[in-house]
């Protein structure tokens, strides 16, 4: 066999055992774009320099995951990521925005997580109002995905008809930082003092960082994880772990950069 029939192959199976990588920084990666990445990648191991980048990062990755799996390393680097505090009287809860099943048009767990805890809160009083992310479609991969705030508007509305909350609807929505910049902006007009923060735990550090950044008054109440046991006890619970501890360090590390913390 020639030797860049094998080299191809080999390849092929690097480029395949890294695609996880893209995955855990953009899980709603279409098939398509995902097919694309593991061709370029085989193709590129042709080349020994991409061959040899290929090795080590396959090197990496099995490295990577063994941490995750039988050490606790997991366990300290997500409890490092939440910020948790008692709840205290606010003018307003802010309800992040979590995922969306788009094919569905269906609120994500974390998502349902989110507006749980949020109207938990509002029924023991803490607040009078929600204030719920109006996200455009594109941030999932599909511009036509519907907003995650107006399918849970819905829902609050099923639940409560009109004797629900009051929801301020935080239109164009694309990350945490523009949630922090529609909230303040609504909070100064409004003459907000203290709002609530809702989101899930290992969001929490980043989601308080960029809210405090702005001079907002925050405290932070994050909801359950429906994604993995918290506890992490269980190999596979950490496996599920990976993809919000990669998501939020590398989020740390940007809105660093950026001046957003």
């Amino acid at each position: 066999m020639a030797w860049w029939k094998t080299r191809l192959g080999i390849s092929a199976g690097l480029s395949l055992l890294l695609l996880p990588l893209g995955l855990l920084l953009n899980p709603s990666l279409p098939p398509g774009p995902l097919g694309l990445l593991w061709l370029a990648g085989a193709l590129c191991g042709l080349w020994t320099p991409a061959f040899r980048l290929l090795l080590g990062g396959a090197a990496t990755l099995a490295l990577l995951v063994g941490l995750i799996l039988f050490t606790p390393l997991p366990a300290w680097l997500l409890g490092w990521l939440e910020v948790r505090q008692q709840p205290q009287p606010a003018d307003a809860i802010v309800v992040l925005g979590g995922g969306m099943h788009c094919g569905a048009g269906e609120l994500e767990g974390s998502s349902l997580a989110r507006l749980e805890k949020g109207l938990e809160l509002w029924q023991a009083g803490w607040a009078p109002r929600l204030t719920l992310s109006d996200t455009v479609g594109e941030i999932f991969g599909d511009s036509r995905c519907p907003s995650l705030g107006r399918v849970a508007l819905e829902r609050v509305r099923a639940l409560y008809s009109i004797a629900g909350p009051e929801v301020v609807l935080l239109p164009q929505m694309r990350t945490t930082r523009t949630e922090a910049l529609a909230v303040a902006e609504v909070a100064q007009r409004q003459g907000w003092q203290r709002v609530l923060l809702v989101t899930t735990p290992a969001h929490s550090r980043r989601a308080v960082g960029a809210f405090r950044r702005l001079g907002l008054e925050v405290v932070s109440v994050p909801s359950s994880e429906p994604r993995f046991d918290r506890a992490l006890a269980q190999p596979f619970d950490r496996l599920l772990a990976l993809t919000p501890l990669v998501r939020e360090y590398l989020g740390l590390g940007l809105y660093r950069l950026r001046g957003w913390l």
